[in-house]
């Protein structure tokens, strides 16, 4: 009985294309188009050195410091300056064609020309005020105590102590939490199955209702089944929109590949019983109950930042209460966490809230449908 009442529902629930559109196609194709939308934006905030010129008279070339800083500076893949040698006037030339950001000479002091302010500008002020405050910090140590420098106070000065320790796993790229909220919301996008389902045991709504309600079946063990055959469906879903980020776009999901399908499972299981809590709760028609679900669903990912990072960010450190009950915040945050926390506490507490979440939308579910009669069919 339960093998052919599963395969019955699971083929039934393939045959809605539509649901297989907004809950397998909508979200690979939402998961390209973020894919095209950040990597131009990573591309677009990655720093470029910066174009300078240096007129390379008599003061510069007798300056050996000076030279090898701004050598140091110039070279490698890792580079602050692009630096052009040349003459004053070819500078002032480079400058008003606006080929370089400005130039430096050295007459008796070091001087920064430029046309304009900007950032770049400020990088280069900044390095050279830099430059003339610790050279004169040397000079000033060397005539208190001429032997300075062989006791080591270039070595000293040059050690610059880090004590900031990075313990993430991979690069900062806060762009990734949008893919991490795109699987929050296939999950649930898995409200949908969940209302199909229930809508096919309600005699008042569908035919299929009415003539389980006049078949031997038990209600809930076929509304078991169905839910099992629409979770078997989603879960497939979201393995393949997590394979083509992870494999085909190759967003960072972390190593732990065995917790990211454990919070799928749960995750999907939310999605599917949340839809039919809703489905559930209402007599309206479906359409009504699937607009209701897309709304829900997208003011979810909107708290937790698919539209605007900053979102998530206000709301978690505002309102955590409302970061705690949105299922989709908590998957988003789970993700998070295995990437770029060394320890899964954070990730467990998330799972914990999900699955109360799950719990209390399973137990309103099952009281509204085992409580429902109908006066006539």
């Amino acid at each position: 009985m339960f093998k052919h009442i599963f395969a019955t529902r699971l083929k039934c629930l393939l045959r809605e294309k539509s649901l297989v559109f907004w809950t397998l196609i909508f979200p690979l194709v939402l998961g390209t188009f973020f894919n095209l939308a950040f990597s131009n934006l990573a591309s677009a905030e990655k720093f470029e050195p910066i174009k300078i010129a240096v007129i390379d008279n008599k003061e510069f070339r007798e300056d050996e410091n000076f030279k090898k800083v701004l050598s140091d500076l110039s070279k490698d893949d890792d580079k602050i300056f692009d630096i052009t040698y040349t003459d004053e006037k070819e500078a002032e030339e480079l400058l008003t064609d606006s080929k370089i950001v400005g130039y430096i000479y050295k007459d008796e002091e070091i001087n920064l020309v430029i046309n304009k302010n900007g950032f770049s500008q400020t990088i280069i002020k900044s390095f050279l005020d830099q430059y003339l405050q610790i050279s004169s910090t040397i000079s000033s140590i060397i005539k208190i105590d001429s032997s300075a420098i062989k006791k080591g106070l270039l070595e000293e000065i040059n050690n610059h102590q880090n004590y900031i320790q990075d313990i993430s796993k991979e690069n900062i790229d806060d762009t990734v939490v949008y893919f991490y909220t795109l699987i929050g919301m296939v999950c649930m996008y898995a409200g949908f199955w969940g209302i199909k389902t229930v809508n096919e045991l309600e005699a008042n709504l569908s035919g299929q209702g009415i003539r389980l309600c006049l078949s031997p079946v038990h209600k809930l063990k076929a509304f078991l089944y169905s839910l099992l055959a629409a979770f078997l469906i989603n879960f497939i879903e979201i393995l393949i929109v997590l394979g083509y980020l992870v494999y085909g776009l190759k967003i960072a999901f972390g190593n732990q590949i065995n917790y990211i399908i454990l919070l799928c499972f749960i995750g999907s299981f939310t999605g599917i019983i949340f839809g039919a809590m809703i489905s559930a709760i209402t007599t309206k028609s479906e359409n009504f109950k699937t607009g209701l679900m897309i709304a829900i669903s997208m003011f979810l990912s909107f708290l937790s930042g698919m539209m605007n990072i900053n979102v998530k960010y206000f709301i978690t450190n505002k309102v955590p209460f409302l970061a705690n009950i949105n299922p989709v915040n908590l998957i988003t945050d789970a993700l998070y966490s295995l990437y770029y926390y060394n320890t899964y506490t954070r990730f467990f507490i998330n799972l914990g809230y999900l699955t109360i979440f799950a719990i209390v939308c399973t137990v309103i579910t099952y009281f509204l449908i085992r409580r429902r009669k109908y006066a006539s069919i």
